[in-house]
């Protein structure tokens, strides 16, 4: 059935504040464009090539935006970067990523067994599973996305591209520092963010960082309950930062709670399937506009996520380079609901109750000083465990009247009529009425990289770049499917049934090279302008 989802971006007035915010940082743009624009773009640092360098110097296209923008235009979540970056479309109000496109190149690869080639980064670590990658933005250091293939730099699949966020730092100095920001709306809103940095000595700090969001739906159901989109959304972060002489050490514990409802749809009453639908089950007359709901929410609506993250970063000075240490850790729960054929009958009901947890070690050496010759070379691996249910459910009457007319051309009063009508075996229903399939997945994933790269700058206005990275991924997949407890059996979401776990496993292995030649045409206190090319195998 054709169906589209409600507000599936940002809506008119979701805030008070965000028209203004949106008019003045375009107020701005432009202005810097017209006088400024170089000095403005140096001032975000960036790492996504492994070392840092300012957004304009980096030899790869990079869309950099700084925690302060990310706050004054009210940026939710995630998602919301995809409104910012050219080439990229895809968004929802939730925490279930349908799709990400990146120049073209779509993924839908944020469920249980695949990895998106549109890949999430948190403070470099991944984040590719639906419930987990989406996390609310605030007291942010800055983000970088970055578009077309990453996977020399990220691995993880990101062949589409790579959404990379850094959360701010704790500072050392003198003072006590922090802010609070208080946002106000219709439908109840309210948000407050707020951060507090306290520096304990010369060489330590530590920065508490909090977020709360809540509003009320503001979508109307038809089919009764209360109104949908809504959210309650909180998170709180502690960092703490040691910059000693030669070693520094950066620490963060993060935990997310986001509650609020599924999915919204509505059933598109025009096309085949909705001609068919109302031949076999008679008139639906959808109640409401088009930016109401008539959903039948019987199995619920819920989008419920909590996410812990924890960070370890290190960095020795040896000397002749720099070592880096990266360890990252994240656990989530993730159980959501959706009624997703968009009708106020119960035909097709999911659910999905999730849990998973990933852990990945990064080492790095990156060669000291700026002479013509530099170099990186560095190591990863990753271990994740993953254990998911889905569920798909619909009234048994429903699917043998849609079906039966639909192979016959004949309309039926339920299964019942259904299979009278093919003469075998009396129809055995389940005991509520209801056609419910479920499979579990649980997966076993892990992999390993090693990487180099090599710099030569002959001049101040050419450098050249060779890399090689060798990626190897496993995976361990199981899928048990039960017979349904209804006569209709798995005809209809899986198509089959288990015989308890069925399981696989695969492993791949590639390596992949990036050539990187770059040339400043022009370059003075106000303007530069670089010339680069590169290609990636």
């Amino acid at each position: 059935m054709t169906r589209r989802r409600i507000f599936q971006g940002p809506r008119p007035s979701l805030f008070i504040r965000r028209p203004v915010a949106i008019a003045v940082a375009t107020a701005l743009s432009t202005v810097a464009t017209d006088n400024a624009s170089a000095q403005l773009m140096e001032e975000i640092v960036v790492t996504a090539t492994k070392r840092a360098e300012t957004a304009q110097d980096a030899p790869i296209a990079i869309t950099a935006l700084s925690g302060e923008f990310t706050r004054d235009t009210n940026l939710n979540d995630v998602k919301d970067l995809v409104l910012y970056t050219p080439g990229v479309s895809g968004n929802s109000q939730d925490s279930f990523i349908d799709a990400i496109s990146v120049r073209g190149i779509r993924t839908q690869d944020f469920g249980v067994g695949g990895d998106p080639s549109g890949a999430f980064f948190k403070n470099d670590l991944y984040e590719g599973r639906n419930g987990s990658a989406v996390t609310s933005l605030y007291d942010l250091d800055r983000v970088e996305i970055l578009p077309g293939p990453q996977g020399f730099l990220f691995g993880r699949n990101a062949i589409g591209g790579a959404f990379s966020v850094h959360t701010a730092k704790p500072e050392t100095g003198d003072h006590i520092t922090g802010y609070v920001e208080l946002d106000a709306g219709e439908n109840r809103h309210g948000t407050a963010e707020g951060a507090l940095n306290v520096p304990l000595s010369d060489t330590f700090a530590t920065r508490l960082a909090w977020y709360y969001s809540h509003e009320d739906g503001f979508v109307d159901n038809e089919a009764g309950g209360d109104d949908l989109i809504e959210h309650d959304k909180k998170g709180a972060r502690w960092s703490t930062r040691y910059d000693g002489e030669k070693v520094s050490i950066d620490t963060m514990v993060e935990y997310e709670h986001r509650k609020q409802s599924g999915s919204v749809y509505r059933a598109v009453e025009e096309g085949d399937i909705w001609e068919t639908l109302e031949a076999a089950l008679g008139d639906i007359n959808l109640r409401g506009g088009d930016y109401d709901a008539d959903a039948d929410l019987s199995q619920g609506s819920d989008d419920d996520s909590r996410v812990l993250s924890v960070g370890l970063r290190a960095e020795a000075d040896l000397g002749f380079a720099t070592l880096t240490s990266n360890t990252g850790f994240k656990d989530h729960d993730f159980y959501y609901n959706e009624d997703y054929d968009g009708t106020p009958l119960n035909l097709n009901n999911f659910g999905l109750d999730q849990k998973g947890d990933y852990i990945q070690q990064e080492l790095r050496l990156t060669s000291e000083g700026e002479g013509m010759f530099s170099w990186y070379a560095g190591a990863s691996a990753y271990r994740e465990k993953i254990d998911a249910t889905f569920q798909y459910s619909g009234e048994e009457d429903f699917f043998c009247q849609y079906y039966g007319f639909a192979e016959t051309g004949q309309t039926f009063t339920g299964c019942g009529d259904l299979f009278a009508y093919y003469g075998g075996a009396a129809f055995v229903p389940a005991t509520d009425g209801l056609l419910t399939e479920r499979g579990r997945v649980r997966g076993k994933y892990s992999g390993w990289a090693a990487y180099a790269d090599v710099n030569l700058a002959p001049t101040e206005a050419f450098d050249v770049s060779v890399g090689a990275r060798y990626t190897r991924d496993k995976k361990r997949f199981g899928l048990n499917v039960p017979e349904p407890k209804s006569g209709l059996g798995p005809r209809f979401a899986y198509g089959f049934a288990t015989d308890g776990t069925v399981r696989d496993t695969e492993g791949w292995s590639d390596v992949q090279m990036r050539v990187v030649a770059r040339y400043v045409i022009a370059n003075d206190h106000r303007f530069r302008f670089i010339c680069f090319a590169g290609c990636q195998r």
